[in-house]
């Protein structure tokens, strides 16, 4: 006690500085040394919240959870150290501003995912992923904006004058922007309307392929040559769409041209051992099969087959198509006849030639 009691007051004030500063350090320590493990107990307490399981680490929010923990940490040591007048406005400002963002970031990366507890399946009411995904993203932007308008709130500005301008704004934006908002309502529309999701395969005007994304404006397919196309959604609701997806069963058809040479014994055998390999195979619906030798043209005979097979992957589809293929030509090689392709035979007839005089009488 005389040892303080001895000291100027300036020298006490030093005194506190350095104490201040020490354990600025100290807690900034900590933090560092503690960030990983915060966000790793935050996440945990979320995966136990939606009942799943997985490494923190993988998690979207494990990044974030550390950077605001430091930020958190680096607020906490700012006020504690002895900084005053306008440094510590501008500090405290920053401060406010990067907590905003990573708490927004921290929101979306929590809720507005596909494993959060909003995109849980419940028994006999499952969500439909694209309108889950769509609608998390409109929740992202919204979530931007409002964090915007606080750091706006934050720094003191004046919107009055910003809210008047949005009314000539608006209408500026509208009228460049108009090929846009009818892809955002055909977006909704495709919503409502579900012509298709992610991960179907569609036919839209000239391309075919996979879809891969549905954004706000546009929609993504991987076409069978692994290309990527964007089709504006104004686009895929004014033209057709084929969804393959949504079969249940593929038709294939043949039209086997016989040549003619093939006895009528040959064809009825063809005609009977066709119909009973297919009727043999599991992915072929029995009840769809016609064999039959229904057409005489001028260079073939025409056995026409049709059928329906279960299997409804594009993939696989061609390699039933494949096999079924090999099967027919076995049983062509077996029983010795070929197909026909088109073609004319021209008899052409000998005739004698004949001399035929033609005398000119001279006028008189």
């Amino acid at each position: 006690m005389d040892f303080l009691e001895n000291l100027s007051r300036e020298e006490l004030t030093n005194i506190v500085r350095i104490f201040d500063i020490q354990i600025a350090i100290v807690i900034m320590l900590v933090v560092f040394v503690t960030k990983s493990i915060f966000a790793k107990v935050v996440i945990n307490i979320v995966y136990k919240i939606q009942k799943r399981k997985g490494n923190p680490k993988d998690s979207s929010m494990y990044n974030t959870l550390r950077w605001m923990y430091v930020f958190i940490g680096l607020y906490l040591a700012s006020n504690i150290l002895p900084i005053g007048g306008e440094p510590a406005v501008i500090i405290e400002t920053f401060f406010r501003i990067v907590l905003v963002v990573f708490v927004t970031q921290t929101i979306n990366n929590t809720i507005f995912v596909k494993d959060s507890l909003l995109f849980k399946r419940k028994k006999n009411k499952p969500i439909n992923e694209t309108i889950a995904v769509y609608a998390f993203r409109i929740c992202r932007v919204i979530a931007w904006l409002i964090a915007a308008y606080v750091i706006f709130l934050v720094l003191g500005l004046d919107l009055s004058g910003l809210i008047a301008g949005l009314g000539i704004g608006t209408v500026l934006i509208s009228l460049a922007a108009q090929d846009t908002v009818k892809s955002l309502l055909s977006g909704f529309s495709i919503l409502s309307d579900k012509p298709f999701v992610i991960g179907d395969f569609v036919q839209v005007g000239l391309y075919s392929g996979t879809v891969i994304n549905i954004t706000f404006r546009s929609t993504r397919i991987r076409c069978l040559d692994n290309s990527i196309v964007t089709i504006p959604n104004s686009t895929i609701t004014t033209d057709y769409v084929i969804n393959w997806s949504k079969l249940k069963t593929r038709r294939i058809e043949y039209n086997l041209t016989i040549d003619m040479d093939a006895s009528i014994e040959q064809i009825k055998k063809i005609v009977k051992e066709i119909k009973t390999v297919l009727c043999a195979k599991d992915y072929v619906k029995e009840d769809t099969v016609y064999v039959g030798f229904n057409t005489i043209s001028s260079y073939s005979n025409d056995i026409t087959i049709f059928f329906y097979v279960t299997e409804t992957d594009y993939n696989k589809y061609l390699d039933l198509k494949q096999e079924i293929n090999l099967e027919i030509l076995k049983i062509l090689e077996k029983e010795n006849v070929s197909l026909a392709f088109p073609t004319e035979t021209i008899h052409v007839k000998n005739i004698d030639d004949k001399k035929v005089d033609i005398s000119k009488k001279d006028e008189a």
